[in-house]
């Protein structure tokens, strides 16, 4: 297959980047974030795919009364199947300028050849032209084992999702970035934002290391498996760079896109 001679921009969304927590740990959704970020992503020429957590906090703030399922699990699929349609519609009503399609897949989608396939075949089709974008989300109301296992329960995340599409579209296009929006300004060690860091100096304890420190937000288990799932993406796809920058500041994608020097930068 003929690669398209283009750059293609993932940009991922962790759930805290489009929610806000208030009293009593309430969500409530960041409809000025959302706009922001949908208004700089009209202004990009090249594809785009958005791959966006938020399902479940989305569905939180719908229903957050089904105290009645005991089963953890059973209810975040349920908050997921709630949310989902309003996190698309969000992104629609953002992002005005440009077709948008909703896509629920899963890990196991990316890994069959079968559907993985499919999935290639449809953004080779579809970005041929640059005025649609792909909003993918984890399709957590199926999910099992990248719930319970692959992400031990952290609904919402897809960083793996991220990873493995970003290893798929790099068989379609000339080039592919990653940008992951999280609640950090970056990966910090010692206070200090890291504004680059090569994959060969991310060995696990040096992360594991960098990720417990107490005074930095990129001291969760979070940012840690993203450095790990990020590290392994681009050393076997060593084109790929990926950015990590803070999803709350939309003023750092607009940096970003402009060539600006803004959180931390991931390469081979």
């Amino acid at each position: 297959m003929k690669k398209i001679n283009k750059k293609l921009t993932i940009i991922k969304y962790g759930s805290n980047t489009l929610v806000n927590e208030g009293i009593n740990g309430l969500l409530s959704i960041d409809y000025s974030n959302i706009n922001n970020h949908g208004f700089l992503i009209n202004e990009i020429q090249n594809p785009v795919i958005i791959i966006s957590s938020g399902a479940v906090a989305f569905g939180k703030t719908m229903r957050n009364e089904l105290s009645y399922i005991t089963d953890d699990i059973i209810r975040k699929r349920i908050f997921s199947a709630i949310g989902n349609p309003y996190l698309s519609i969000n992104w629609d009503k953002a992002i005005s300028d440009k077709l948008i399609l909703q896509s629920l897949i899963t890990h196991r989608d990316l890994i069959s050849e079968d559907s993985r396939g499919k999935i290639s075949k449809i953004i080779s089709e579809l970005y041929q032209k640059d005025d649609a974008i792909i909003q993918v989300n984890d399709n957590d109301f199926i999910t099992d084992e990248e719930l319970t296992t692959i992400r031990g329960g952290d609904f919402g995340d897809n960083d793996k999702i991220t990873a493995l599409l970003a290893e798929l579209c790099n068989e379609i296009f000339d080039e592919v970035e990653v940008i992951v929006n999280t609640g950090s300004d970056g990966v910090l060690e010692n206070s200090e934002i890291l504004p680059e860091i090569k994959t060969e100096n991310l060995k696990d304890d040096y992360i594991e290391k960098i990720c417990t420190l107490g005074d930095t937000t990129a001291g969760t288990g979070g940012m840690s498996n993203k450095l790990k799932i990020f590290r392994d993406l681009i050393e076997k796809n060593n084109k790929i760079k990926v950015y990590i920058i803070n999803g709350k500041k939309p003023e750092d994608l607009k940096s970003l896109l402009n060539k600006g020097e803004i959180g931390t930068k991931i390469f081979y």
